[in-house]
C-alpha cells in the first residue's frame, strides 16, 4: 500500500503535475497505473500531437493553473466553483484533490481502445467507458471510499462533455438539463476537466489560439446550472 500512499500524496500538494513526473522517473508510477507504460506509446493522433502520457500531464498542469488563477472565474461563479473543489470526502481528500487524478486519467483507456482505419487514420471511440473500467478498478486498489470512485469514474466517463457542446454548437435546455440530471453537482469538475483537456491540446497545435470561446462555453453551463437549474431543483 506504500506505493498507493505516494500516489495520494501527491494530489495533497501544489504541482501535482510535477510529482507525478517525479514518480515516473522513479519507476513509481508504472507500478501503480501499469497503463501509464501503454499510454507512452499511444495517443497521437489528428488531434494530439503528443503520447496520452504527456497530454494527461499537460492538462493536468492546465488545471492546477486556471484553478489557482486569480481572476479565471467569473464573479458569479467563482464562489460555487471554489465551493465545489473544497468540498471534503473520503480518504482525507477534497474533490479538488480527487479532480486532479481524474484529470490525469481521463484518457487511460486510449491503449486498449486504439484502432486505425482503412485511411490509416487513427482512433480511440469509447476510451472513456474504458478509461471508467479502468479508474474503478484503481479506485479500489487505492483503498478510496465507493463514493470517492464514483465521483473518479464520472470525472473520467464524463470529460468529453464540454467538447461534444462545443462541436456541436448544440445547448438547448434540454439537453443541459439531461447533463445536470446525471452529474449533478459534478458537472462543475467534469467541465473543469473538459476545459483543461480541451486547452492543453489547442496550445501544443497553435501556442497563439485564444481558449477565450471555449471557456465561454464553459460559464454558460456553468451558469445555466448553478442558476437555473440547481435553484429548480432545492
Amino acid at each position: 500500500m506504500k506505493l498507493q500512499e505516494s500516489l495520494l500524496d501527491s494530489l495533497c500538494v501544489e504541482k501535482t503535475y510535477n510529482h507525478f513526473r517525479g514518480l515516473d522517473e522513479n519507476q513509481i508510477l508504472e507500478k501503480i497505473i501499469p497503463q501509464v507504460k501503454d499510454m507512452k506509446v499511444i495517443g497521437e493522433c489528428k488531434y494530439h500531437i503528443v503520447n496520452a502520457y504527456d497530454h494527461s500531464l499537460y492538462a493536468l498542469e492546465e488545471f492546477e493553473n486556471i484553478v489557482n488563477e486569480k481572476n479565471f472565474f467569473l464573479n458569479h461563479l467563482k464562489e460555487r466553483v471554489e465551493e465545489y473543489l473544497n468540498t471534503k470526502l473520503d480518504n482525507n481528500l477534497t474533490k479538488f484533490q480527487l479532480l486532479k487524478l481524474g484529470v490525469f486519467l481521463h484518457d487511460i483507456g486510449k491503449p486498449a481502445s486504439k484502432t486505425v482505419d482503412s485511411n490509416n487514420r487513427v482512433h480511440f471511440r469509447g476510451h472513456e467507458i474504458i478509461g471508467e473500467e479502468i479508474a474503478f478498478k484503481l479506485g479500489q486498489e487505492l483503498g478510496l471510499s465507493y463514493k470517492n470512485i464514483d465521483i473518479l469514474c464520472k470525472y473520467v466517463r464524463h470529460h468529453m462533455t464540454l467538447l461534444v457542446l462545443y462541436k456541436n454548437n448544440d445547448m438547448p435546455k434540454e439537453k443541459l438539463y439531461e447533463i445536470f440530471y446525471t452529474l449533478n453537482d459534478d458537472v462543475i469538475g467534469v467541465l473543469l476537466l473538459g476545459y483543461a483537456d480541451i486547452v492543453s491540446t489547442r496550445k501544443l497545435l497553435n501556442p497563439n489560439e485564444d481558449s477565450g470561446v471555449i471557456k465561454t462555453y464553459m460559464d454558460y453551463v456553468l451558469t445555466n446550472y448553478i442558476y437555473r437549474y440547481s435553484r429548480q431543483n432545492i
